[in-house]
């Protein structure tokens, strides 16, 4: 009888350490979340510009500036989601990570598009702004080298920014003239390395949750 009772206690010590860790406390998940990224290839993506703009290597998506790669486009387009990805910016680079972007057309335009600057700009062109219409408060750090993280929340008109943790922007687009008429739904996309020969672009742990 003590023998089994011994085999319980260390089977549900087992059990607590591989569920919750040396530390007991819960290992966090994020329930709901698909990968957008393999980590080894550019499939679920369409490269809307030259191919040599981009490349996948060590689990990170990478594009260098003078190449031509435009962007990347999601297979499918999206309405209500949290987007959630990592970004690393060269010195003086410049990208973004478009949402609701038309299939056509500039995404910047057709949809929005989320900078990710590292050059001095206005507010509502600096990393973390929704380019061109809403500045980001406070502004976030945009440290060239260095991993950042972005969370993108779209639910009908509302689009929150949260970067490094940190609430940027909580936006109804229906409060504006400028943005009421934008779409609801639209393709995620990756800009490449906008920028001259000498700059990069990263992209890795790209998730979404869809809302709908």
């Amino acid at each position: 009888m003590l023998a089994r009772v011994a085999l319980l206690v260390l089977a549900v010590v087992c059990v607590n350490r591989f569920v919750f860790g040396e530390d007991t406390k819960p290992t966090k998940t994020e329930d709901g979340f698909v990968s957008l990224f393999d980590g080894k290839t550019l499939d679920g993506w369409t490269v809307i510009g030259k191919s040599e703009g981009w490349l996948v290597k060590d689990g990170v998506i990478h594009s260098d500036g003078g190449k031509g790669g435009n962007w990347l486009r999601s297979a499918k387009p999206y309405k209500d989601f949290v987007l959630k990805l990592e970004w690393k910016v060269s010195a003086g680079g410049n990208s973004g990570v478009f949402i609701r972007a038309d299939k056509e057309g500039a995404p910047w335009v057709t949809g929005y598009e989320v900078q990710i600057l590292d050059v001095k700009s206005d507010v509502t062109h600096c990393s973390g702004s929704l380019y061109g219409f809403v500045a980001p408060k406070p502004r976030p750090d945009h440290t060239p080298d260095k991993w950042h993280s972005y969370e993108i929340r779209c639910e009908g008109n509302r689009i929150i920014i949260i970067a490094d943790g940190v609430k940027r922007i909580d936006y109804d687009q229906s409060t504006s003239d400028k943005t009421k008429g934008k779409p609801l739904a639209g393709h995620i996309g990756l800009q490449d390395s906008h920028s001259k020969v000498g700059h990069y672009i990263q992209f890795r742990k790209l998730r979404i949750k869809s809302l709908e």
